[in-house]
């Protein structure tokens, strides 16, 4: 996974307001298409069972296992300002399966 500069300051400040000590982010899917979503996250104080994770340079993401060959290759990214997206993901359409958009 690729995480931008911009959002890995916005992960480093969600980390910090937390509290507790957290020991990941769980991605719980995403709302939108390969092109263009906005991850559901949730800080967990245990790795959830059935869970995969995913380990950055900062920070561990627990994705479901339907999930691992998107996250080698998604894009986590977050823009500011009034009709920017914020927080957003995407990755390449897969043929044969892409978990949001449903395309077979």
């Amino acid at each position: 996974m690729k995480i931008t500069d911009s959002a890995t300051t916005h992960l480093k400040k969600l980390l910090e307001r937390m509290g507790g000590s957290p020991v990941g982010i769980r991605f719980d899917g995403s709302v939108g298409s390969c092109r263009n979503s906005i991850p559901l996250l949730k800080p967990v104080f245990q790795k959830p069972d059935g869970f995969l994770e995913y380990k950055t340079d900062f920070i561990t993401f627990f994705i479901p296992p339907e999930y691992e060959t998107v996250f080698e290759t998604a894009t986590l990214d977050y823009e500011t300002g009034l009709f920017s997206k914020g927080l957003h993901l995407t990755w390449p359409h897969r043929e044969g399966g892409c978990p949001n958009c449903n395309q077979h």
